[in-house]
């Protein structure tokens, strides 16, 4: 089964928004928990925000940080900046001071919008630099400089000149530098436009209907996934407080959505609640960003009905590059989407059938400044992008593992999502990450870190014993370690090399 939506236009995300607001200005827009706010007052209060930011010194092509939950004030900064032509640098809040730091002084930015739970990350991440001027605090804030968010509910709208290009930039992510120092990637009103409306052309979204968004709306596949497709395609956008699980099913129940946008350990969590706990209104779930393990995604279908699709892309290309929707093959992460051009390559050789290569993308499709930086990871007009994966006969991409991922032992490569499968089969294992620690100059030692089901220590002979029966010899680890959780970055990643 497919799931698939007309082809549509779009201009730009406050154009696309006005347009919105002119034909159905009473629908509702966005639901946090019981509240509901239609396109009219949305548009109203992120056109009076739009006015505030302008008169503390935000304009056209200022760039500012946005370290925002999800809440309704993510939304209409999204919209007042783009109706500034402002650039917009969405910013994870569980980052802390030094990672934010690096971010600000990197982009240059000259503004910051913040919720009061990350003040004190951002006094110490700024207090060292001259570009960021500008404070805007959502909350009870203390920093003298900062100005009150609410306070955009005291001007009138805004009406400024409002004259935007395909070519302006209109947001500029950073990745969560899991494998090395973080990247950046700007991208064009055109780009954003393009790659919302394939994303829309490969998976479904209908008029009204809701889309509830459990992941951060700051991170590159809720920005397009959630934000902007949703805007073009008419729907609504929910939005609430996902650590209370009771919390959650009662919104779904009451709310009735259609669509779900969660992170893979979200997934995990859902497979806690009963069976029929998620609303028969549940068409899919969409995921990605991180490994969803096949048994937390077997057990997830089995037990709620429900398909989960999973998206793939990467901050410097795309960034959304492949997004599955069909339900015949559960584990892909789908076909590449229209304007992408990609293949796996071994060596030098494009391969298909099954057979286990890097992900490459055309080079032509990074802007020229991030050709510049990549230059070292483009050959022959390919950028490798570090990620293994291999295409099936029908032309669907699996993720296999990072190439940086990938244990030497005694001339095999062995991939660690190979080993952690077989390990998630253990009754008495609850989760696990295996990593290769260097044994000498050409062998690795696998080690595998679990955390044990119910707080059980599994016996390290039983668990050797099962995984014979699972792998061959030279895949088994040699060492078990046991814990109770996994070092994770602000991305929810968890960070393989402080596991070694």
């Amino acid at each position: 089964m497919f799931y698939q939506a007309e082809e549509c236009n779009i201009v730009s995300n406050y154009s696309t928004f006005f347009k919105q607001v002119q034909k159905t200005p009473d629908d509702i827009f966005l639901y946090q928990g019981s509240k509901s706010y239609s396109y009219r007052e949305v548009f109203d209060a992120s056109l009076r925000l739009a006015n505030y930011l302008f008169h503390l010194g935000i304009k056209k092509d200022t760039r500012v940080v946005v370290m925002l939950p999800n809440i309704p004030e993510m939304l209409y900064t999204w919209l007042a900046l783009s109706r500034l032509e402002a650039m917009m640098i969405p910013v994870n809040v569980h980052y802390k001071s030094l990672a934010l730091r690096y971010i600000v002084d990197d982009s240059s930015a000259s503004a910051i919008i913040y919720e009061a739970g990350c003040e004190n990350d951002v006094v110490s991440a700024t207090n060292i630099l001259n570009s960021c001027e500008i404070f805007v605090g959502v909350g009870p804030c203390k920093y003298e400089k900062t100005a009150e968010f609410d306070k955009y509910k005291e001007k009138p709208l805004f009406g400024g000149p409002y004259r935007p290009d395909d070519d302006d930039t209109a947001v500029m992510f950073y990745s969560g530098a899991a494998t090395g120092p973080a990247k950046y990637a700007k991208y064009s009103n055109a780009q954003i436009s393009r790659n919302t409306n394939d994303f829309l052309h490969a998976l479904m979204y209908r008029a009204r209907e809701i889309l509830y968004s459990q992941y951060p709306l700051t991170h590159f596949l809720a920005f397009i996934g959630v934000m902007n497709a949703a805007l073009n395609a008419g729907c609504a956008i929910a939005i609430g407080d996902c650590g209370d699980m009771s919390i959650f099913r009662e919104q779904l129940q009451a709310l009735r959505p259609a669509y779900l946008l969660a992170e893979t350990g979200f997934i995990a969590q859902m497979n806690l609640l009963d069976k029929d706990s998620l609303p028969d209104s549940l068409r899919f779930v969409l995921t990605g960003g991180g490994r969803l393990k096949r048994n937390i995604q077997q057990e997830f279908t089995e037990k709620h009905g429900i398909p989960i699709f999973k998206a793939y892309g990467m901050v410097e290309a795309g960034p959304l590059l492949s997004v599955n929707s069909n339900t015949d093959k559960p584990y892909s992460i789908g076909i590449p989407l229209r304007n992408v051009s990609l293949s796996v390559m071994k060596g030098r050789e494009a391969v298909t059938d099954n057979i286990t290569g890097e992900i490459c993308l055309m080079a032509s499709m990074l802007t020229p400044d991030l050709q510049e930086l990549l230059k070292r990871d483009i050959q022959d007009g390919l950028y490798h992008t570090g990620d293994l994966g291999h295409l099936d006969l029908d032309g669907y991409l699996y993720f296999i593992d990072r190439k940086a991922y990938i244990i030497h032992v005694r001339g095999f490569e062995v991939y660690p999502e190979q080993v952690e499968a077989a390990l998630s089969k253990h009754p008495q294992v609850k989760d696990v990450v295996v990593v290769g620690v260097p044994l000498d100059e050409d062998s690795e030692s696998i080690h595998a870190h679990i955390i044990p089901e119910s707080g059980k220590r599994p016996d390290e002979k039983n668990l050797t014993e099962f995984l014979e029966k699972e792998l061959p010899r030279y895949q088994i680890p040699q060492k078990f370690i046991f814990t109770n959780h996994f070092p994770r970055s602000a991305t929810g990643k968890v960070v393989r090399q402080a596991l070694k």
